[in-house]
């Protein structure tokens, strides 16, 4: 399997609070290196309602819901580029301003929900560990996640670009699968996330 990250996101923080709001990336994975301060090109996806906006490998998206509330996170998704499809999507938001910021990510649904997920971070570091929440057929997938605090949120903005990271998990058969994470344009997406009231 070839795996590639693309900026773009399925508003799993909505998702998980709200029900199903999708909207997949189409936008290739953008060639390294990055600039160091990316620029952002907002584009109207679906009308007046949803918003994107690209900064390196990360995409900041928001929708109008019901009732005059709105959603935004900033996300990624990993890509089989030999099917074609989404493996995972990994995201920051929050489900209202009033509450805290999670980091969640949708993985395949073959997963051994009893063992969390870990954000693996090159440069050293404990494992961060998300907590198997529920799995889904709409969309195809297991959600994990947890609270993203302060110390972590520092730790993510001030990583250099060139370190990665992986989301790793053990399969129903007790294998370690673990996709990548880059952090290019991570803190810039950070920055628009909270303009925008993420």
């Amino acid at each position: 399997m070839t795996l590639t990250i693309r900026s773009g996101a399925a508003l799993l923080v909505g998702l998980l609070a709200s029900g199903p709001v999708l909207a997949q990336s189409q936008r290739p994975a953008p060639p390294p290196p990055a600039p160091a301060a990316p620029a952002a090109a907002a584009t109207p996806e679906a009308g007046p309602e949803r918003t994107s906006a690209q900064f390196g490998e990360w995409a900041v998206q928001c929708v109008a819901l019901a009732q005059g509330r709105r959603v935004c996170e900033m996300a990624q998704t990993v890509q089989d580029t030999q099917r074609n499809q989404p493996i995972a999507v990994i995201a920051i938001g929050r489900i209202a301003k009033d509450q805290p910021l999670r980091f969640a990510v949708r993985v395949p649904v073959n997963v051994q929900v009893t063992q969390p997920a870990q954000l693996l971070l090159e440069g050293g570091g404990a494992p961060v560990a998300l907590g198997f929440t529920r799995c889904s057929i709409v969309p195809v997938g297991c959600f994990a996640e947890r609270e993203l605090p302060d110390d972590l949120l520092r730790r993510l903005r001030t990583r250099p670009a060139e370190q990665a990271g992986r989301i790793a998990w053990r399969e129903a058969t007790g294998q370690e699968t673990a996709i990548p994470i880059t952090f290019r344009g991570f803190a810039a997406a950070y920055d628009a996330l909270i303009k925008e009231g993420g």
